[in-house]
């Protein structure tokens, strides 16, 4: 997988996709991930830990690295 992207990529990316991601099972929230040099990736959120949740994701949307991490469910509060 790519290491990171410029962040203004980044965030046209998140902008671009988070809707068709969260419409997803199993996808909790969208986020963007930042290092020290300022580049970032997409961390999508999961609720699960089934390994199906995953397949049919993406490792890299329009150049921009996904990253993936178990959260589990997002709730309002």
């Amino acid at each position: 997988m790519p290491g990171k992207a410029p962040l203004a990529k980044v965030k046209a990316v998140k902008r671009k996709h988070s809707a068709e991601l969260l419409r997803r099972r199993g996808v909790a929230g969208v986020d963007i991930e930042i290092d020290e040099a300022g580049n970032g990736s997409l961390a999508v959120h999961l609720d699960s830990k089934d390994p199906d949740v995953k397949k049919g994701l993406p490792d890299v949307l329009d150049g921009v690295p996904v990253e993936y991490v178990y959260t589990g469910p997002i709730r309002k509060q």
